[in-house]
């Protein structure tokens, strides 16, 4: 109520002290961020924000209470943070309650209260927050200490997931989003180093003359891709290199750039002129830039037909570009007959390569039965994958550059944050951090780990119920629960995880948590070898050991038929009764070592006396002359 309050007052003329603030509160964020080409300034943001704090402007406080948080030019001060949130989520700022909720949600700082953060995150995300919103749609969709409710998950999703549309529509296209997975890359090569073999490799052959390398480059900077800025001047230069060769790709490319306004003013003129270059030589690029031209008319006479025709043929050589628009006409009924089906299937088509508007397109179509059966659950996992797909996700690329400069406690922090937003790579990396014990902001390490690994698990990740099970199995974090263990493994083993077949094979072997069967454990054993090279030694030797007690178990079982036979036969005769093997194997178990003894010695007695005998034989022969 108070954050649609505060808009209200915001429609009345400015009086000079709140056109102070706000031209504070945009100088800080210029020097925060660094946007509109401002160098970042860490100490003159904290300066800005503190000048418009004190004249009373409650955002202010909610950026300094980020710069505490983070340790932004100061250092960290989780205490200052939440005094800072606290007082202006107690105003009404949208951004300090979903700050404040995090603190209550993961426990850092402060003691954990997962029901006052639902509070906060629910006030944050009425008040348009869209990160807090993130938070609430994925709890729904999950049932995380709220009722479990698809129909509220897609509402809380929605406003943000449509932000990231709009960003889209104005072309202004989100950058590459890189998720690192911490757990996956043991001792493999960082992708960090791999990233800058792979900008070394192609800015050698760029300079070189290579006009595919130089298009190559010109993609990485316009998504901000392999840990490089985005950077559209730096891109455009690329393609003009490429251009200059003839290259269709790079022509298509300069196309969309003059179209669009992006970076340069737009201009029907060339673009018409570089995509009639680019269809020259067939470039699927420049063709869907064409067909875009001719469905808006743009510089050229406006015709569906002819839109829809190179549309076709684009799409024919897999543009995702051409496949979601053959889907928008077939949706609108641009000069062909409305069939949603046929909407769908292109939509289908263009999503699978990560097509954000054709993710959004569909999910409004299972969500409102169009050309399909309504399906709250299908419209929901498209809608999240669209919001996720915010600038609010780069916080993950963040984390993973401190995490490798050995900032983990700040990493952990931005991890921290994108979980909560139900970011799985996310939950999955700091349960990873917290296992490891890599974090000092909390001596309760594997608890959490444990916390994570199954909020991880839930979104289907299958290396985190293999560590749930053995979380269970070695009571790390919580007891010792082996059916619960069992319960996890079998999940990661249905998914194919090799490691969780060896220790199933492993629990089956020796009757933990399952009832002992040797035959089962053998086929988890040889299921294990069949889905994994790693796995075929460790099993080779365990399955070894498995038939030696295999044999040994059927010797005995044949042992105790012996024994009942002859004990039935001859017993009540001569009043001999042999025992079964539950009267002598305890007692050889507990004996072995003396047994053992015994065997050596017979055979090292047997060894002495063979010898002795053949020293006399030799002697007892007479001398050969």
């Amino acid at each position: 109520a108070k954050g649609r309050g505060q808009a209200k007052e915001e429609e009345k003329p400015e009086t000079p002290e709140q056109r102070r603030v706000r031209e504070l509160v945009e100088e800080g964020m210029r020097c925060l961020s660094g946007i509109n080409n401002t160098k970042i300034d860490l100490n003159k943001a904290m300066d800005s924000f503190t000048q418009a704090s004190a004249l009373g402007s409650l955002r202010a406080k909610s950026y300094m209470g980020e710069m505490y948080k983070h340790g932004k030019g100061v250092d960290v001060d989780i205490d200052k943070a939440r005094e800072l949130f606290t007082i202006a989520a107690a105003g009404g700022d949208a951004a300090a309650q979903r700050n404040l909720a995090f603190l209550y949600a993961s426990g850092i700082g402060m003691e954990e209260d997962r029901m006052r953060a639902i509070l906060y995150y629910h006030f944050a995300a009425t008040g348009n927050d869209h990160l807090a919103q993130l938070a609430m749609g994925y709890r729904h969709m999950y049932g995380v200490d709220v009722p479990k409710n698809c129909q509220a998950a897609v509402e809380y999703y929605l406003p943000a997931a449509e932000a990231v549309v709009r960003e889209i529509q104005q072309f202004r296209p989100p950058p590459m989003m890189e998720r690192h997975t911490l757990a996956s890359e043991g001792s493999k090569p960082r992708p960090s180093d791999q990233d800058e073999d792979v900008v070394d490799y192609y800015q050698y052959s760029a300079a070189r003359g290579d006009a595919s390398a130089q298009v190559a480059l010109g993609q990485l900077h316009y998504f901000g891709a392999r840990g490089l800025e985005q950077d559209y001047g730096e891109a455009l230069r690329w393609y003009e290199k490429a251009g200059e060769q003839g290259d269709g790709n790079a022509l298509g490319h300069m196309g969309n750039m003059y179209v669009q306004g992006i970076h340069v003013k737009a201009s029907n003129e060339t673009a018409l002129r570089l995509f009639k270059k680019g269809v020259e030589k067939g470039n699927p690029v420049a063709i869907n830039g064409l067909g875009y031209m001719h469905m808006y008319g743009m510089g050229v006479d406006q015709s569906f037909s002819e839109a829809m025709k190179l549309f076709s043929q684009a799409a024919e050589q897999g543009n995702q570009e051409a496949r979601f628009n053959l889907g928008a006409m077939y949706i609108t009924g641009l000069g062909v007959t409305k069939d949603y089906a046929k909407a769908i299937y292109y939509f289908t088509l263009a999503a699978n390569r990560g097509h954000m508007l054709a993710l959004y397109n569909l999910a409004m179509m299972h969500l409102n039965g169009f050309g399909t059966p309504r399906s709250c659950n299908n419209a929901l996992q498209f809608i999240k994958s669209v919001a996720e797909r915010g600038s609010w996700g780069l916080r993950l690329q963040d984390a993973y550059k401190l995490y490798r400069a050995g900032e983990v406690d700040y990493a952990l922090l931005l991890y921290s944050e994108a979980a909560e937003l139900g970011y799985e790579v996310a939950q999955g990396n700091v349960a990873h951090i917290y296992d490891e014990g890599g974090s000092k902001m909390t001596t309760d390490s594997k608890r959490k780990a444990l916390a994570a690994y199954e909020i991880s698990a839930q979104q289907g990740a299958v290396g985190a119920d293999l560590k749930i099970g053995d979380f269970y199995y070695y009571g790390m974090g919580t007891e010792v629960n082996y059916r619960k263990a069992v319960t996890h493994y079998r999940a990661a083993s249905e998914a194919r995880n090799a490691q969780a077949m060896f220790n199933l094979a492993y629990m089956h072997e020796h009757g933990i948590g399952l009832p002992q069967d040797l035959h089962l454990a053998k086929r988890f054993y040889d299921m294990a070898a069949e889905t994994s090279q790693d796995a075929v030694w460790p099993v080779a030797l365990c399955r070894t050991k498995l038939l030696l007690s295999m044999a040994v178990t059927e010797f005995v079982e044949y042992v105790d038929q012996v024994s009942l036979r002859l004990s039935t036969q001859y017993g009540p005769k001569y009043g001999i009764w042999l025992p079964p093997s539950t009267v002598w194997l305890p007692w050889l178990e507990q004996q072995w070592d003396l047994i053992l003894i015994a065997i050596l010695v017979c055979q090292l007695s047997f060894v002495l006396l063979l010898r002795s005998h053949m020293s006399a034989a030799r002697l007892a022969q007479p001398a050969r002359r």
